[in-house]
């Protein structure tokens, strides 16, 4: 079994950004399904 690493998973990165932007605006919103729903609009 080879040994992992986050940093050579692309998709790693992207699920880190889209964390970060759903942990930004969810004080904005009333539950986090709405925070992630508008955050996935940009996407």
């Amino acid at each position: 079994m080879t040994i992992y690493s986050p940093d050579l998973n692309p998709i790693e990165h992207y699920w880190f950004k889209i964390k970060h932007e759903i942990r930004k605006v969810t004080p904005q919103f009333k539950d986090i399904s709405m925070s992630v729903e508008h955050v996935m609009q940009f996407i």
